[in-house]
């Protein structure tokens, strides 16, 4: 499986949303990476006060752009 295909077994949590450390499991990337992502506003986050959220679908979405097809 490659990062950009979703995960159907993965857990959301109540919200439909994933934590920091979720999203990095199911990007398969550090955590660190995912706040460079961030950062960069490479990934799409959600904020509330100081807790981030990432919306799976989009996060998928976003990546699918940084994505490079075969020769």
């Amino acid at each position: 499986m490659t990062i950009l295909e979703i995960d159907k077994t993965a857990t959301l949590t109540q919200s439909g949303l994933f934590n920091r450390k979720q999203i990095a499991d199911y990007l398969g990337v550090s955590e660190r990476t995912v706040s460079n992502l961030m950062r960069r506003r490479i990934i799409p986050v959600i904020k509330f006060g100081r807790s981030v959220r990432f919306d799976p679908v989009a996060v998928h979405k976003a990546m699918t752009r940084y994505q490079i097809e075969a020769i």
